[in-house]
């Protein structure tokens, strides 16, 4: 079905174009270039729990563009920009339950980005999001949870120092020094001058 930021436009269709049914499809028919519920012949149909916009707005803009893929979606970044922006002020606020939800929200707006949208931008911008929801998770108490945001954060965003940094901070919350002691040693050679970071290391020496 459509995501809750909102399906694409629906588009009219001649009314003397000619139907094809998918063979491998029983259930969409191509109606003059776009996918239609066989049923029903809708574009977006709740009896079938059948959403073809997004598809059928990439067709629509690929003829129109002569196959150029369309811009990013502004309203759905300027919307991705706010949210983090009010997590930001509420991690400064040291109001760490309030900064993890917004930044959760943003997570879940960013994950709506269409495939055609810049991959590198998409992961890097999904990398410092779900960073910033583990520092709140650390600082709550919950190293765990944070774990599991660092280990997507460190595949998305390979070679940041942050994210190790982040994931040696929530196993040393766990009591896996010895693990947490490769993180930021890792994190370190990526970024030599980092003042945290070479405290960190120092720390977890004397612990393991």
């Amino acid at each position: 079905m459509a995501s809750s930021f909102g399906p694409r436009p629906l588009f009219p269709t001649d009314s003397s174009a000619p139907s094809h049914a998918l063979p491998s499809l029983d259930t969409v028919t191509l109606i003059d270039g776009l996918l239609h519920c066989t049923q029903h012949t809708k574009q977006v149909c709740l009896e079938c729990n059948a959403d073809y916009s997004t598809h059928n707005f990439l067709t629509r803009q690929l003829t129109a563009n002569r196959g150029a893929l369309p811009p990013p979606n502004p309203q759905l970044a300027q919307a991705i920009q706010k949210l983090k922006t009010e997590g930001n002020d509420h991690f400064r606020a040291q109001c760490h339950f309030e900064a993890a939800q917004k930044y959760t929200e943003a997570i879940n707006v960013a994950a709506q980005r269409p495939l055609w949208d810049s991959a590198q931008n998409s992961m890097e911008e999904m990398a410092v999001l779900m960073s910033n929801r583990a520092a709140c998770l650390l600082e709550l108490g919950h190293p765990a949870e944070a774990y599991w945001d660092t280990e997507v954060v460190t595949r998305l965003k390979r070679g940041w120092s942050k994210g190790h940094f982040r994931m040696g901070r929530a196993l040393m919350g766990m009591g896996r020094c010895g693990l947490a002691a490769g993180e930021f040693q890792i994190g370190s050679q990526l970024d030599p001058e980092a003042k945290e970071m070479r405290a960190a290391v120092d720390s977890v020496q004397m612990l393991v």
